[in-house]
């Protein structure tokens, strides 16, 4: 256990070993000795707390620059390029298993095509009937919840899915550290596992609402007897149990932003740590991109244009049309015109 010191100004902490002081500041969970080299854990249980091993510093940075290589645009510029040191983030989570069920009501209207005889000729009439059904639905998943208020951006998400995908074995926290470097790189957690249930179950609300409406939509249109049809749900009453609801220990994963420099700007590449896969790449726009895409999307554009003109079947339509076109091309060129851009 680590030892505090309280004076009239202020409070040190030291090591639980050698009673060296320590370097703490808010965000640490664990520091280790810079005397001794032993591990000093501020924050819950280590034994409680789970972390994904990293790789080392080296290989992450060898890894980037293979990536780089290997990449048709910068691959070319290489010599242009030059890394920085890479800088580690454990990044805590609560993985949630949650399990729900939903018992709805709901009203449909169900729009099909039937064929009818008019004084014998065959028509083809749209229908629309609406219908109530019932009936339940059950979803299940295990969702990652980020233990920290402040929002995070695309890496974070991409970061747990990569880590669903290959699945890396966790180990305790007192396994994990090894270094003063990668002691500071834990993020202390903000969050208690009863609010991370309650963001889980938040979190797959939509989903739930979403399978609702489909298995409406599926009860409403063999309520009808039709087997091809559009559906809209006018009105729903759901009802929904919590079946299951666990959260796991306080579980860190590993981020590596590795940065680099490109005639003038820094961008950076996001890396798991257990694995070294690029999650998300920050990259320069080139010249040649733009001027291609943009080439494209005028291409599009005048094509739309030239098609709402030629027609002329009513002016304002056909401007409209011409205009439409317009505001099209100008989104789809727009990502190109940013100086950068994000590969997932």
């Amino acid at each position: 256990m680590f030892i505090f010191i309280n004076t009239a100004s202020y409070t040190c902490v030291r090591c639980s070993y050698c009673g060296a002081p320590l370097d703490v500041t808010p965000e640490s969970v664990v520091v280790v000795c810079k005397y001794c080299g032993t591990p000093n854990f501020l924050t819950g249980n280590p034994s409680k707390i789970l972390a994904v091993p990293t790789l080392t510093s080296s290989e992450i940075l060898r890894r980037a620059v293979e990536r780089t290589k290997r990449d048709f645009n910068l691959g070319r510029r290489m010599s242009d390029i030059n890394f920085s040191s890479p800088e580690l983030l454990y990044v805590p989570f609560y993985f949630v298993d949650v399990a729900i069920r939903a018992v709805y009501d709901a009203v449909v209207t169900v729009t099909y095509t039937k064929t009818v005889r008019v004084a014998g000729r065959t028509e083809m009439r749209t229908v629309s009937r609406t219908v109530r059904v019932s009936g339940s639905v059950r979803l299940q998943d295990v969702v990652a919840v980020l233990a920290r208020r402040a929002a995070w951006g695309i890496s974070v998400d991409k970061l747990t899915e990569h880590f669903f995908k290959t699945a890396p074995e966790p180990k305790t926290l007192s396994e994990v550290v090894s270094s003063a470097s990668v002691s500071s790189s834990f993020l202390a957690g903000e969050m208690t596992p009863e609010r991370a249930k309650a963001k889980a179950v938040r979190a797959v609300m939509p989903r739930l609402l979403a399978l609702v409406d489909e298995d409406a939509s599926e009860k409403a249109k063999l309520a009808v007897g039709v087997l091809v049809a559009s559906t809209f749900v006018r009105d729903k009453a759901v009802d929904y149990t919590v079946e299951r609801l666990e959260a796991s220990p306080l579980t860190y994963l590993p981020m590596w932003v590795v940065p680099y420099l490109f005639k003038g700007s820094y961008y950076s590449y996001y890396v798991a740590g257990w694995d070294g896969a690029v999650i998300v790449a920050e990259e320069p726009t080139f010249a040649e991109h733009k001027a291609l895409y943009l080439a494209g999307t005028s291409l599009l554009g005048g094509v739309l244009g030239g098609i709402g003109a030629t027609l002329l079947i009513d002016p304002v339509v056909a401007s409209a049309f011409v205009i439409g076109a317009g505001v099209l091309t100008y989104l789809a060129s727009s990502p190109m015109l940013r100086p950068r851009r994000v590969e997932k």
